[in-house]
């Protein structure tokens, strides 16, 4: 009954892997700190299997819409105007201008944790065990960590050091 056709009734609620549950695959082990994620650097296994045109691609669909095309932080959810007639971009929070020194002087590690946990913001609210209430989404929960990697990289290539 599992591979045929289904039939909304008789369909059961879709039930979600257990919090913590590890899968077959491997856990992927979230540092517990910022020191920790710090240390951190592209694993040897990702960093030979780096597609650029992969990684353009998945930061047009997760991310240029705040970012931008040029990484600068005026990517178009900055143009929308709210309900009371202000630009997006005038409210805030503001997208990361990630050509920025503090985007270029993070290490490897920080960066795969700021996309990871949502953003700074988000990532020091997830260390600190509270949900986040950052508008960058956590990509952890989004993206594989193969593709978190490999927008460290796109980032590198795009930014240096």
């Amino acid at each position: 009954m599992q591979y045929k056709t289904s039939f909304r009734i008789q369909e059961g609620a879709r039930i979600l892997p257990p919090e913590g549950s590890v899968p077959v695959t491997g856990g992927e082990v979230f540092p517990s700190s910022l020191d920790e994620f710090q240390t951190l650097s592209v694993p040897p296994k990702f960093a030979v299997n780096y597609d650029d045109n992969s990684a353009w691609h998945t930061y047009q669909v997760n991310c240029l819409v705040c970012h931008g095309e040029g990484l600068d932080g005026k990517g178009p959810i900055t143009t929308l105007i709210g309900a009371d007639g202000a630009l997006a971009y005038d409210r805030g929070p503001f997208p990361a201008d990630l050509l920025a020194d503090p985007t270029k002087n993070a290490t490897n590690g920080e960066l795969f944790g700021f996309i990871s946990g949502g953003g700074r913001q988000g990532l020091a609210v997830r260390l600190r065990g509270r949900d986040s209430t950052s508008p960058m989404p956590e990509f952890g929960k989004m993206l594989s960590e193969e593709e978190r990697w490999a927008q460290v990289q796109f980032l590198r290539s795009r930014i240096g050091q």
